[in-house]
């Protein structure tokens, strides 16, 4: 899903980003296996009542009304589970969206694309309280729907919450000016770092773009100092919290932000390092990185390499480098 450039833009909210940064999934147990393991137990367990209580007529009775309830709940999940119709695959949801079944031929769905997600959270009693044991995490796209298991909880209840927002964020066209008026091509179809970085170095060695950012003046072989003013901290600072404007200026101000050393900005490049929006995502990595930031708090631009075209993260990997 993208946006045409007329269309005006807004996130539907403020919200956090992802609080999330690697979640796996495996494929679960069919629905016939968990209905035969369940039906196994539960039958098991009528045969050990009416061993024990004989033939009394009022304990017959229990005992046989607790096989007609074991009987519907089993009609009743069994019903349940087939309506999701889930396809049973091992997944990974990462901040930018899922890579479904990534040890053989990985499929990537960006939030734009997925319409809903929830979680099934199976416990036990232990002493009296209840214990998390499984997530089954439900993942429905337009095409189909599917499923994937982890131990324990799959803390991804931010990510239901915000799944809506998060898509709308993901959709934002890239923009090639720092008030987000002019889309940088279409991220969606081709690669937009090479002009990104083009942009942002004219933006710091041109006398139009030391005027734009409010750069200090140069010395004799240059229009301007490629060092941040305060000026252009509160600049940049605004541009990197964009969230109105048609296009979304925050990778370009990320990687001006990287060109001129403004470690002022690290706070702001690593909120946006777990942005849902892959492309601003990357940038600010990349920039917190060349700016000094330990890869154990920026991340590493690998990590987005799966949502990223190849020419982009290939770009964006050179120039984090050539700062060193």
């Amino acid at each position: 899903m993208a946006l045409r450039a007329e269309e005006p833009f807004s996130l539907p909210r403020k919200v956090p980003p992802p609080d999330f940064r690697y979640v796996s999934l495996v494929p679960g147990p069919s629905s016939a296996a968990l209905s035969l393991a369940a039906g196994t137990v539960g039958l098991g367990t009528v045969a050990a009542t009416l061993h024990r209580v004989g033939h009394h007529p009022i304990a017959l009775g229990l005992a046989l009304g607790l096989a007609g309830a074991l009987s519907a709940a089993l009609v009743l999940a069994r019903g349940q589970r087939g309506a999701l119709g889930a396809r049973q695959v091992a997944m990974i949801i990462v901040p930018w969206g899922i890579i479904v079944e990534p040890e053989t031929a990985p499929r990537i769905l960006r939030w734009p694309a997925i319409r809903k997600i929830s979680v099934l959270v199976s416990h036990i009693m232990e002493g009296g309280t209840p214990s998390e044991v499984s997530s089954t995490v439900v993942v429905t796209t337009d095409r189909d729907v599917l499923s994937g298991r982890t131990q324990g909880n799959a803390g991804l209840e931010g990510l239901m919450a915000n799944l809506d927002a998060y898509a709308a964020e993901a959709a934002r066209l890239v923009a090639s000016d720092l008030d987000g008026n002019e889309p940088c091509g279409d991220g969606a179809i081709e690669p937009v770092i090479p002009d990104l970085l083009h942009r942002a170095e004219a933006l710091c060695s041109t006398a139009q773009g030391a005027a734009e950012l409010g750069l200090p003046p140069g010395h004799y072989r240059s229009v301007a100092a490629r060092v941040a003013s305060p000026e252009t901290v509160t600049i940049l600072r605004a541009a990197l919290e964009s969230s109105e404007s048609p296009a979304d200026p925050r990778p370009l101000a990320a990687l001006v932000a990287g060109l001129l050393g403004a470690r002022e900005l690290l706070p702001e490049l690593l909120r946006l390092a777990v942005s849902p929006h892959p492309i601003a995502a990357a940038a600010a990595k990349a920039a917190a990185l060349r700016l000094g930031a330990p890869q154990s708090r920026a991340g590493a631009i690998d990590e987005v390499a799966a949502f990223l075209f190849e020419e982009d993260h290939d770009e964006l990997a050179r120039w984090t480098a050539s700062a060193g």
